[in-house]
């Protein structure tokens, strides 16, 4: 068994391909017309509405000189600055850092085998949440799905949960994503004396 700390659990939120859609149509632009004014190969851009690819440093800039809100398309959420202006970005980076989110999900039920890990999405958080709030390095941590209901209330299908990957000695009692024979299960773990770990679902259902 190979376990990965549980560090938070986040809601399900639309992906960067649904924001920049949603910004294209907002600016009254055609996907040719966005992928011009960005400076963007058009075949980059339909990946980037696609999820088949998220948009780097310099597409990111692109988009934001072509009007996009580049806070909305990251973290979705709306802010005060106009959207056209050409700091938007530097300012988006300072304080935060972007953690990617795996097509990968975590069965709480009876096991999910794990096919893809393919990025399509990529969230912020504030680094001083980070750092206080998990004590984590934001290079060891991934953002994937969840599936099944034996963890609710705690999580629920299509929530999305932080794991600290580099926690796998279940240490402390806590949910954890554990791998076994090629499946990934989220449960709550709970130290038992003997070394014995006891895997534990949150719903009395199961």
């Amino acid at each position: 068994m190979v376990a990965a700390l549980v560090a938070a659990f986040a809601m399900k939120v639309a992906t960067i391909g649904d924001r920049l859609k949603q910004q294209r149509a907002r600016l009254g632009s055609s996907q040719v017309q966005m992928a011009r004014a960005a400076g963007i190969p058009i075949d980059s851009y339909k990946k980037y509405e696609g999820d088949a690819a998220v948009p780097g440093g310099d597409a990111l800039a692109g988009l934001a000189r072509a009007g996009v809100d580049v806070t909305d398309l990251l973290i979705g959420e709306q802010r005060g600055a106009p959207a056209h202006s050409p700091h938007r970005v530097e300012q988006l980076r300072a304080g935060y850092v972007y953690l990617p989110l795996f097509d990968v999900r975590a069965s709480a039920g009876g096991g999910e085998l794990v096919e893809d890990e393919n990025i399509v999405d990529v969230l912020a958080f504030k680094e001083e949440w980070i750092h206080q709030e998990l004590h984590a390095a934001p290079g060891d941590l991934r953002l994937i799905f969840v599936e099944g209901d034996s963890m609710v209330p705690d999580l629920h299908p299509g929530d999305i949960i932080l794991i600290d990957h580099t926690d796998t000695t279940a240490r402390r009692e806590g949910a954890y994503v554990i791998r076994m024979d090629g499946a990934l299960l989220v449960k709550s773990l709970q130290r038992l004396p003997g070394g014995v770990i006891k895997v534990i679902s949150r719903n009395p259902a199961y």
